[in-house]
């Protein structure tokens, strides 16, 4: 790889598909990490129903800042979708998580989304899943906020939701990938 490709953090695959550098952080088998970069927003704060009411679980939103959405943890790529707008991914530590790029974007049928792995895949955190055009979602009148769920959070099981940042753009924090967003914690076996 040539020292421009490294400085742009990209690398070419042989298919010819530019796929993104991994991103690397330090993990714990209990959090879940930001899985791309940009405006942090509760879940009561996106303009869909059925997510605001955290129907499919515990998690937050996200307004992207780049479009490379990154792996918020290790494990296996349970599901992938005929779009490329959404991944599902169940992690090591057995937490199912659920990772939609925009609201609606079904309906793009794939167009500027690119997915970078395949159900089945073990991917370390920080590996990229998916790569996205923010300008092409908001050009086709749809919003780019990405979420992140956990969805199977049960009766014993507590997500202490720990994202912040000590910088924030109009009044609300900044993540970047690898930051800290959800930690869970399960009842101990005896």
């Amino acid at each position: 790889m040539k020292l421009w490709d490294k400085i742009k953090g990209i690398a070419s695959s042989s298919d010819d598909v530019t796929t993104p550098q991994a991103a690397s952080f330090p993990t714990r088998s209990d959090t879940i990490y930001a899985p791309v970069s940009g405006i942090l927003m509760r879940l009561e704060e996106i303009n869909d129903e059925v997510l605001s009411a955290h129907l499919f679980g515990e998690g937050y939103g996200i307004l992207p800042l780049n479009g490379i959405l990154y792996a918020p943890a290790s494990g296996r790529i349970a599901a992938t979708t005929v779009t490329n707008h959404s991944i599902g991914m169940l992690t090591d530590d057995g937490e199912e998580l659920l990772m939609h790029i925009g609201l609606g974007t079904v309906a793009m049928n794939g167009k500027g989304f690119t997915c970078h792995v395949q159900q089945g895949d073990i991917v370390k955190a920080g590996t990229p899943l998916i790569t996205f055009d923010t300008e092409a979602i908001k050009a086709a009148g749809y919003e780019d906020v990405v979420t992140i769920i956990i969805s199977n959070t049960g009766e014993n099981v507590r997500v202490n939701h720990v994202g912040s940042s000590g910088t924030l753009l109009g009044g609300r924090p900044l993540v970047k990938v690898g930051d800290a967003l959800l930690v869970i914690r399960k009842p101990r076996e005896e």
